[in-house]
């Protein structure tokens, strides 16, 4: 009887889910994540967006045809200028973006990542591109139909833009996000080849010379320029209400400053209107709407011998791309590293053109059709001189060093010493 009964409750065998549908479920669920998160950071961004734009309505005068709801509009509309998507509103168009905007969206990206990092808790870097992918879809998704709702005749976002724009501002921020929350920021820089990194960083280093040079550029001319700004927000008129917004507006626009001021370094300078020009040879534009950042712009005529001090720019990030690179890299041979310094400065030129690029800009009518420089333009002439620059005092640092082997100094060195030997030789024959 006992054996019946220990026959008749013997223990199943256990089933246990295979390996590809575990996987499959973990891939669900990390997708399921990233797409909650990244909506709710766009849902956060609107709100943002809703309720800065609706309280300056509410306490500043406005047209009584002008509703909450056509102010709702607009607020959704400048959270997709936010994300340099142009916009039109009404019959003025605005397609120049003041820069600091991006670091909204950038943050909140940034954080939703971190969130996500938090939920899944990524191990590798295969499982922090499975969770990035969704998320950055989903918000540009998002973008897109947000883009398509709101629009009517009072604003008029691209559709196809805010989608672009968006997936790439999400991937960027969530990624960075669950890489540094999830500890693999390291392992991600680890898996680029060595020699690319050094690269790569002493491209980095270059371009934020010559951007801190920029900015100390700015900064003086902002200072020299600040009561002109001053009389420009008593002009405005804007109000306690209105003041906030402009204020926060102007400090937006001063990265679109900094890169125009290193457009004006490479010696290019940038249009200003259809037919103004700030470069260092001259200084002409017309008529400028009202906006105090402007103040900063320098006086009309022969800017004068501080324009060419300025032209020193791109040299100093030239020179700072080779001593980086030297620090990294000083063993290898002197035609490798001058090669590499090369690529290393015309890297950070075209860095240089994407920012002076995303500076630039139209607003309104054709008169000021063209603001901001030319950002190709920018990256082909920076990364020329940078590149010429940073492979000369590359080679140089490598022969005050004198480490590694080269064969154009083991050729001179010969010749150096055959040139001894003869002479040794003809002196001995003489004394003969």
């Amino acid at each position: 009887m006992a054996a019946m009964t220990t026959s008749s409750r013997r223990a199943r065998p256990v089933t246990r889910p295979s390996r590809a549908a575990t996987r499959h479920h973990d891939s669900i669920s990390v997708a399921f994540a990233a797409a909650v998160s990244a909506a709710l950071v766009a849902l956060i961004g609107v709100a943002l967006a809703v309720i800065v734009t609706l309280g300056s309505w509410a306490l500043a005068p406005h047209a009584a045809d002008t509703g909450p709801d056509v102010t709702a509009r607009v607020a959704v509309g400048f959270w997709l200028y936010a994300h340099h998507v142009p916009l039109d509103i009404g019959t003025v168009s605005l397609g120049l973006l003041p820069m600091g905007l991006l670091l909204i969206p950038g943050f909140l990206t940034y954080a939703g990542g971190r969130q996500v990092a938090r939920m899944v808790r990524p191990q590798s870097l295969a499982d922090v591109t499975r969770a990035v992918i969704p998320f950055a879809l989903v918000y540009g998704v998002l973008a897109a139909v947000v883009a398509g709702v709101v629009r009517s005749d009072v604003v008029q976002p691209a559709p196809r833009t805010a989608f672009v724009v968006a997936t790439l501002i999400a991937a960027a921020g969530s990624g960075l996000g669950l890489l540094r929350a999830s500890g693999l920021l390291r392992e991600a820089i680890e898996a680029i080849p060595g020699p690319a990194r050094d690269v790569g960083a002493s491209a980095v280093a270059g371009l934020a010379t010559v951007v801190m040079v920029g900015a100390v550029l700015t900064t003086i001319a902002l200072a020299i320029g600040f009561p002109d700004a001053a009389e420009m927000y008593r002009a405005l008129g804007a109000g306690w209400a209105g003041i906030p917004v402009l204020v926060l507006l102007t400090l937006a626009f001063v990265p679109n400053l900094v890169m125009w001021t290193v457009a004006f370094t490479t010696g290019l300078g940038f249009p200003l209107g259809a037919d103004g020009v700030v470069s260092p040879q001259s200084v002409d534009y017309g008529a400028l709407p009202v906006f105090p950042p402007l103040a900063a712009l320098p006086p009309q005529g022969e800017p004068g011998i501080w324009a060419y001090v300025a032209l020193a720019a791109p040299l100093l990030g030239g020179y700072a791309v080779a001593a980086v690179l030297h620090r990294r890299q000083g063993t290898v041979r002197v035609e490798h590293l001058a090669a590499r310094a090369a690529a290393a400065g015309a890297l950070s030129g075209v860095g240089l053109g994407v920012l002076c690029w995303l500076s630039a800009g139209s607003v309104g009518n054709q008169a000021l059709s063209s603001l901001g420089p030319v950002g190709w333009r920018v990256g082909l002439v920076a990364g020329l001189e940078m590149a010429l620059v940073a492979a000369v005092v590359a080679w140089e640092l490598h022969r005050r060093a004198g480490t590694g082997g080269s064969r154009l100094i083991d050729l001179r060195e010969r010749v150096t010493l055959l040139s001894s030997l003869s002479q040794q030789v003809k002196t001995a024959l003489r004394r003969k």
